[in-house]
């Protein structure tokens, strides 16, 4: 009984902390995430998790988990105030993290500093290989938004070339085939080094 016990609390905080790199997750997300087996075990895994409050959900065209106050005071997280606008943007950065096969050194938006300045903030980012990689979700941005961030992903790539000898990759997710094409162009155009997924 003990074991079992304690093999359930693992897990639950096994659950709460891939929240740190989550934010907001589906079923789906948590359930490949954490091995969660089959949809009826994963379903009710996370169904006791949020009858005991240490997560919490919220509905939009499927149900949409996130860390509550106990299940973040469990873990030690220091997670902020989550915003609900950046909900499908979030969603879309695990399912890329997902299929890039959960790098361990994922970091969301880590300022990349030049000379002590910011000079941008990539969704993500993370080595593949050896190689910087540097994610953005193209969700709600304007077109020239990304413009200028690609241009800048351009300056910064001899940079990266000189400490570390090799071109970092771009990688763009959007949900839009229209825009997939603008940014693939934009891309060539610019010079830069990348991989652009769609619909997944």
């Amino acid at each position: 009984m003990l074991v079992q016990q304690m093999k359930r609390q693992q897990r639950e905080e096994q659950i709460l902390l891939s929240f740190e790199i989550l934010t907001y997750a589906t079923r789906k997300q948590l359930q490949i995430i954490n091995n969660l087996g089959g949809d009826r075990n994963a379903h009710r895994i996370l169904h006791e998790m949020e009858k005991d409050n240490l997560i919490s959900s919220l509905r939009t065209e499927q149900k949409i988990y996130y860390l509550s106050n106990r299940g973040k005071e469990r873990i030690g997280s220091s997670q902020g105030e989550l915003k609900k606008s950046q909900l499908v943007h979030t969603l879309m950065r695990n399912d890329l993290y997902i299929l890039l096969g959960q790098p361990s050194d994922w970091k969301k938006e880590k300022p990349i500093k030049v000379n002590g300045e910011v000079f941008l903030i990539p969704d993500a980012s993370c080595m593949i290989k050896g190689e910087h990689h540097f994610i953005e979700i193209d969700n709600q941005q304007t077109m020239k938004t990304n413009i200028e961030k690609i241009k800048k992903y351009k300056e910064l790539s001899p940079a990266i070339f000189q400490q570390y000898n090799h071109t970092p990759t771009l990688i763009w997710y959007t949900l839009s085939d229209i825009r997939r094409g603008k940014l693939k162009e934009v891309c060539d155009k610019i010079g830069v080094k990348y991989v652009i997924y769609g619909n997944m």
